[in-house]
């Protein structure tokens, strides 16, 4: 999980959303076993006076448990595969999408206990009763992020790009930008405890921008989940005044739809693919992909893929949701596979949470990463 931002998108969820894993239930009598990553506030934190919504809340369910809550502590942002390296030998994970469409393999889940989304940080004084608002603002946003993703494919909206969210509230202090879409627990965290409220942190929610969270279980051991289950419900005046205690935003959210006459990448040219790719219907102009294939060459796309875009994709592209499988691409698309994945690079899909990447990777490295793909090909 990316430390600043949780993301509920199609294709963009979170790393634990792509493992596939055997677990196995080691819950003892005495002991409740949770994994969480150990530097991730407002959720998690191993050291500090902040131990995260997430940690006070297992505390409290291994109360109910009669258990004492022992920690497996695994960072999980930067497209690490924590589910997969901490479940075993764990009991619980409190992070897991609670979207039925989310499936994890060896996993079941309880019921949702903690909404979550993006949101709309602005000076208290500014009204935002809708998205359509901030159309003659300048706006923050962070680099491939959902809310890029939406603004460019509605159009009509000013945006700067920011690589983290400190970038961004500094450059909302200096008044350099009027408003910002961050992670909403991140922002309003870091809201109260750094601003001291200064802005205002209104959530907003659909087309991807928000959803549940779950605690995730072995399916081995549906007693557990039920117990879970029992102890999160009766939990609920606390689990909201931690919300409070950590900042997430807590009003009625802002609701966002995109309509798909919004979409940028519309052309006459192309037809969209369930996958996410965009399959071409005309014969495309010949491309050059012969690139220097060495070993370096490789190895280096490689580790440009895994740093941009395993985090919707799997690790080199190996994928458990069959639709993000890029190692099926030339099984899909036959011989005009690469043409397929260097259009949908370049336009992205917006409505499916694929960035544009065209004018921001150059193209060397396009064609690079497509050449690494064809290393992954099962055909």
């Amino acid at each position: 999980m990316n430390k600043f931002m949780f993301r509920f998108v199609k294709t963009a969820l979170t790393a634990t959303a792509l493992m596939a894993a055997t677990v196995t239930s080691s819950m003892a009598a005495d002991a409740f076993r949770v994994c969480s990553d150990p530097d991730n506030l407002p959720f998690s934190k191993s050291e500090g006076i902040d131990k995260g919504l997430y940690i006070e809340l297992a505390d409290m369910v291994g109360q109910r448990l009669g258990a004492k809550v022992e920690y497996v502590w695994w960072l999980s942002f930067n497209q690490r595969k924590a589910l997969r390296n901490t479940m075993e030998g764990c009991d619980a994970y409190f992070a897991l999408p609670a979207d039925a469409e989310y499936k994890v393999k060896g996993l079941a889940k309880t019921n949702a206990f903690l909404n979550v989304s993006y949101a709309i940080v602005a000076p208290q004084g500014l009204t935002v009763t809708a998205l359509s608002d901030l159309q003659p603002k300048k706006i923050g946003v962070l680099h491939a992020s959902p809310p890029q993703i939406l603004l460019a494919s509605k159009g009509g909206y000013t945006t700067s790009i920011f690589r983290s969210q400190e970038e961004v509230f500094e450059a909302l202090n200096k008044k350099e930008i009027d408003a910002a879409l961050l992670w909403g627990p991140s922002a309003g965290f870091d809201n109260k405890k750094l601003f001291d409220n200064r802005w205002q942190v209104i959530p907003i929610n659909g087309e991807g921008l928000g959803g549940q969270v779950a605690v995730a279980v072995s399916k081995d051991n549906p007693e557990l989940k039920e117990r879970i289950n029992k102890a999160l419900e009766e939990l609920k005046p606390e689990i909201q005044q931690l919300t409070v205690k950590y900042g997430f935003p807590l009003q009625v959210p802002l609701i966002v739809k995109v309509r798909k006459t919004d979409t940028h990448y519309a052309q006459s040219t192309v037809t969209p693919a369930k996958t996410g790719f965009m399959k071409v219907s005309d014969k495309p102009k010949q491309r050059e992909w012969l690139v220097a294939e060495s070993g370096d060459t490789i190895a280096e796309a490689k580790s440009n893929f895994n740093n941009k875009c395993s985090h919707c994709h799997g690790s080199n592209g190996a994928s458990p949701i069959s639709e993000r499988d890029l190692r099926k691409l030339s099984t899909r698309y036959k011989e005009e596979w690469k043409d397929v994945a260097y259009n949908t690079i370049t336009k992205g899909r917006p409505d499916l949470g694929m960035p544009t990447w065209g004018g921001i990777l150059p193209e060397e490295e396009i064609k690079a990463i497509i050449a690494f793909l064809a290393t992954m090909q099962k055909n």
